[in-house]
């Protein structure tokens, strides 16, 4: 069955040829959904334990994005188009004086995409991998996820639905059920197939590289784009710490309270320039405000209380109370010395996925030692004060390397979808540091770049045309 789905699936890239076919397919797609709203946010709450008022905002993500898609496809320079003609003096040429023209075009074979058990609308069956890769001009094959069957198979069926509507083949984007009896063997076959031509994976670390083994291993190994496990660290400086320890401490507070701490791009790290003050304290109250709530699977549970006993086992501390079996998860602070964390890696690379963080305080140079051995995230923050922007400048340049959007004086949740927009990073936040699963720039991933030599002008498509 999964060998006839990508096949019918690779098998319809021809029709997704022409830009204005492509963007009336993504357009249709977000209409149809958004006429059924309330439907798929009723269903998505039930399954997922996510109340209506946080689905809302993620229902509008998925089908904007869409129409952002078709938007970026109508406006045509995502093919990175490029025109290198002759020079008129051939001795200014580098190389032969060839007439070069380059652009974008879409991967050969479809697109597997294996959403997210925290983001079911936004990273789910028509989310935004889904988006790009239509947009690109790839099919599409969306793996269920076991998490949210029921809104998976509501939301295929759907853009199923309006692509038939459409005048196009529904099975440009195919959905594979998931009885959940072998997951594994399942994801392997949809990366194997010969028809595949990339992996798009929103999860764990582990997961996310088996993938990418299986993907590596393959005849014609093809690319997966995995975004997988990050701690967003935030670094308060000592005139922020000073001025408004307080508002810090709520900010991150409610960041972490945000569906629970089930994000992405949820705070883990918190590194104060203080062994005395009492930030995490306030933290540590501003948090528990926060009722014990039932977790998006037993999957993620598990995972979460495996990631707290073994952070909190690294610095000795006894939370039995949170990691014993129990439907609802409270939130949890953790404290240690930056200096001691300098030793124990479980600290400083565990992603503990819920909502749990661990305050980190010592001096300046003990944050230092400890974020030179920090691993890429998708997030750093950096919470200052006139008065430490030389610290700042100091740090950036290391900084730099950890992550892929740096943050100031904010929490890292609540990602905008825009042009600038970095949501990737260093390993193990990603495994392709050069590409965004989030913005217009994520139709990359599914592409590659062809040049023409001399291409006579009889046959040189529109967009290579001089002028063009």
């Amino acid at each position: 069955m999964n060998d006839h789905v990508v096949t019918a699936a690779a098998s319809l890239q021809k029709s997704l040829i022409q830009s204005r076919v492509r963007a009336r397919l993504l357009r249709s797609i977000a209409a149809t959904l958004n006429d059924a709203r309330d439907l798929i946010i009723a269903t998505c709450s039930q399954e997922s334990a996510l109340t209506s008022e946080e689905l809302a905002p993620e229902f509008a993500r998925m089908t904007r994005t869409l129409e952002m898609f078709a938007d970026v496809v109508d406006d045509g320079r995502w093919t990175r188009t490029a025109i290198s003609p002759n020079e008129s003096d051939p001795t200014k040429a580098i190389g032969p004086n060839h007439d070069i023209r380059s652009f974008l075009i879409p991967l050969r074979g479809a697109v597997i995409v294996f959403g997210a058990s925290n983001f079911p609308l936004a990273y789910g069956a028509c989310g935004g991998d889904t988006a790009s890769a239509l947009a690109a001009g790839c099919p599409v094959v969306v793996k269920e996820h076991p998490a949210h069957r029921n809104t998976g198979r509501l939301l295929a069926q759907i853009a199923r639905d309006a692509i038939k509507s459409a005048s196009f083949d529904p099975d440009l984007l195919c959905y594979v059920e998931d009885d959940g009896k072998d997951t594994a063997s399942l994801a392997r076959s949809l990366v194997e197939h010969p028809d595949a031509a990339a992996v798009g994976f929103t999860g764990s670390t582990k997961i996310g590289t088996t993938l990418i083994s299986i993907a590596n291993a393959r005849a014609i190994p093809i690319p997966v784009f995995a975004e997988m496990g990050s701690v967003n660290p935030n670094i308060i400086f000592p005139g922020a710490l000073a001025s408004r320890a307080k508002d810090i401490a709520r900010q991150l507070a409610a960041s972490i309270l945000a569906r629970h701490g089930q994000q992405c791009t949820c705070p883990g790290l918190v590194f104060v320039p203080s062994n005395e003050h009492h930030f995490a304290d306030v933290f540590e109250e501003e948090l528990t405000k926060g009722a014990p709530r039932r977790m998006l699977s037993p999957g993620v549970r598990e995972g979460f209380e495996r990631s707290v006993a073994k952070v909190a086992g690294a610095l000795g501390e006894d939370v039995s109370d949170h990691t014993a079996p129990s439907e609802r998860k409270s939130p949890l602070l953790l404290r240690a010395p930056s200096k001691a964390a300098v030793e124990l890696p479980e600290v400083l690379e565990t992603e503990m996925f819920g909502p749990a963080a661990v305050v980190l305080s010592g001096s300046m140079a003990d944050a230092e030692s400890a974020i030179a051995r920090l691993p890429g995230s998708l997030t750093l923050s950096l919470w200052f004060d006139e008065s430490d922007v030389t610290t700042v400048r100091h740090l950036l340049p290391d900084i730099l390397h950890r992550a892929g959007r740096i943050i100031f004086n904010g929490v890292p949740t609540g990602v905008r979808v825009c042009e600038a927009m970095v949501h990737g990073g260093p390993w193990p936040a990603t495994n392709r540091p050069e590409s965004t699963a989030v913005g217009p720039r994520a139709i990359e991933r599914w592409c590659r770049p062809v040049c023409f030599q001399n291409t006579p002008e009889a046959i040189v498509c529109p967009a290579l045309a001089a002028g063009a």
